[in-house]
């Protein structure tokens, strides 16, 4: 048997090490905090601005309230509704903030080429998630057919904007409109006809061709804080 002498010397050792807990869960939960404000700033830029990062929230909420409610409004059943909050979080948030000047200046800083926009182009195949969510409703066009168009129009539309920076402001206009006429031409998706009015927008208008901001605007010389010329 331990005597008492032995127990309280062993209590209060352990009683020692008990805040150590509380100081790792801290450090962790610092470290999570610490990833996600990274993660937040890389998506919004790094300048971004209060009015940006507010902006950004409200519409990314806006999207994934309305979206899904719109799904199953047109006979989406619960796995497709959650499929489509995922793309309006992305999209609808995607389509205000890769128009906003901190985000083109921070898709467009030194490191960022073709290759990149190419490929942050290419990973974004929602058209093919669209053509599933919608699986089951009334199409103009086979679902293959409608997701291939669009995907295919976004590639080629990446390609020639970024084949071609001295007019890639007007480009970006053009060819935004253009992906629009296409997705009327096809028919707008049953379940997500928000979708070509977001998709076009973030990706081509922002990301790829930063339509709305000047060369100087994107020149990373310039300083931050400056509000920027049209």
């Amino acid at each position: 048997m331990e005597s008492d002498e032995g127990i309280g010397g062993r209590v209060r050792r352990d009683a020692g090490r008990l805040p150590a807990l509380p100081r790792l869960g801290a450090r962790r939960m610092s470290r999570v905090l610490s990833t996600l404000r990274r993660s937040w700033g890389e998506f919004v830029g790094p300048e971004a601005t209060r009015v940006d990062h507010a902006l950004t929230a409200v519409t990314t909420a806006v999207g994934a309230v309305a979206a899904p409610l719109v799904a199953r409004r047109h006979g989406a059943d619960a796995a497709r509704a959650t499929v489509a909050c995922l793309l309006a979080v992305d999209l609808s948030g995607g389509a205000y903030v890769n128009n906003t000047r901190a985000c083109a200046r921070w898709y467009e800083r030194p490191g960022q080429g073709d290759a990149e926009h190419l490929l942050f182009a290419a990973v974004h195949v929602h058209p093919v998630a669209v053509a599933w969510l919608d699986r089951g409703a009334r199409r103009r066009v086979p679902a293959p057919v409608w997701a291939a168009a669009h995907y295919g129009y976004l590639m080629a539309s990446t390609v020639v904007v970024r084949r071609n920076r001295a007019v890639r402001r007007p480009l970006g206009v053009a060819l935004t409109l253009g992906g629009l006429a296409l997705d009327l031409a096809l028919g707008p998706s049953p379940r997500a006809p928000w979708f070509a009015w977001t998709y076009y927008p973030k990706l081509l208008l922002g990301h790829a061709a930063a339509s709305c901001w000047s060369d100087e605007d994107l020149d990373p010389t310039v300083g931050a804080g400056r509000t920027g010329s049209r």
